[in-house]
């Protein structure tokens, strides 16, 4: 049984993580939450009956019934948190980005360094999803030469679905300086990682990336690396629209980025061309919960065309990342999605900003 302490009470707390854990309760116990708005922490309390809760995160983090903190903060304040629960020798989950900027994501790596003992995991949740699982599994049994990959995240935004589905509680007691102080330190950590002198559609560009494209490239990094090189770069609908071609060891790949458009869908998808086979990786919205995952594999000969449908798989990504860190902390073992790991993805996105600006 792991103790834990969680940070951040937004959207993905109360959607996603605070019920799975609940669900999880013969593995972890939640000990303490910390959120600056005390109407939504004592609704959070009283909902899951956790018997600490806390205005401040650090006094969270160093309470020492504590064992691993769960980092559900804005982005901007990620940073702080983890190097304070290192600092604690606390385990850390913490959602993806990690950080805004390489800079800081740096600093992170190096001082993970000086404490082995503690595990860092970093929350991609789609390479946990059942339908990746099995492709990778897949291409490992019947290797062929990757000729194309396409992928793609066009999606409508969240409250349609949570409108539907779930309720989220929204406090209205975060004093109105606290937010503004949060908007200028997000805009200081982004223009370390973009240039102050970035456009506003760069900056858009580089939020849509950080924030949802993400999932997509950490995934298919995990399959293919990372490409040797960025062909192309397009924007439209001031950076909420992207296209982006990669040249990778013997092929191209694509990937589109299409987001706050009024067509309510959730199209993400992984597909890999290959001689003679298709593999196409389907994802659901993660704001339903127990959506099923596919696997579709295309086969082609001469004479006859034939595809195989694997699923529907109706285990929970965030739930399956979470046995992950359970196992990782209780066996002393390193999870796949590290500091070092995402790295990737913050030096990915930065080219594909500094692209935009050059207008390749």
């Amino acid at each position: 049984m792991i103790k834990i302490g969680i940070i951040g009470l937004g959207e993905v707390a109360q959607l996603m993580h605070l019920p799975i854990l609940a669900d999880m309760h013969n593995k972890y116990e939640i000990r303490a939450i910390a959120d600056i708005s005390p109407s939504l922490n004592s609704f959070i309390a009283e909902k899951y009956n956790v018997p600490k809760s806390y205005l401040s995160p650090v006094d969270l983090i160093k309470d020492p019934e504590v064992e691993a903190v769960f980092v559900l903060s804005p982005d901007q304040y990620h940073y702080d948190h983890i190097v304070e629960a290192i600092h604690q020798c606390k385990h850390v989950f913490v959602e993806k980005p990690v950080t805004l900027n390489i800079e800081q994501l740096g600093a992170l790596i190096e001082l993970e360094a000086k404490y082995p003992d503690q595990i860092v995991m970093v929350g991609y949740m789609r390479r946990f999803e059942g339908s990746f699982l099995k492709a990778k599994e897949f291409m490992e049994k019947i290797h062929k030469q990757t000729e194309y990959i396409r992928f793609r995240d066009i999606i409508c935004e969240g409250p349609f679905f949570i409108g539907q589905t779930r309720s989220v509680f929204l406090p209205k007691d975060i004093p109105g300086e606290l937010i503004k102080k949060s908007g200028v330190k997000r805009r200081v950590q982004l223009n370390v990682a973009i240039g102050a002198d970035a456009t506003t559609e760069q900056r858009t560009a580089y939020e849509k990336l950080t924030g949802l494209g993400c999932h997509s490239f950490s995934a298919v990094r995990e399959i293919f690396g990372m490409p040797k090189r960025l062909k192309a770069v397009v924007s439209s609908q001031g950076g909420e629209h992207l296209v982006v071609v990669l040249e990778y060891e013997g092929f191209l790949g694509t990937y589109e980025l299409v987001n706050n458009q009024d067509i309510v869908q959730f199209d993400a998808a992984i597909e890999i061309y290959q001689k003679n086979r298709k593999l196409k990786i389907n994802y659901e919205t993660p704001y339903v919960r127990h959506q099923a995952s596919t696997l579709e594999v295309t086969d082609s000969s001469e004479n006859e065309t034939q595809t195989s449908v694997y699923g529907p798989d109706y285990n929970d990504a965030f739930a399956t990342e979470l046995h992950e860190f359970h196992n990782c902390v209780t066996c002393n073992s390193k999870p796949k999605t590290t500091l070092v790991d995402s790295l990737d993805d913050l030096k990915l996105f930065k080219n594909i900003i500094e692209c935009m600006g050059r207008g390749l």
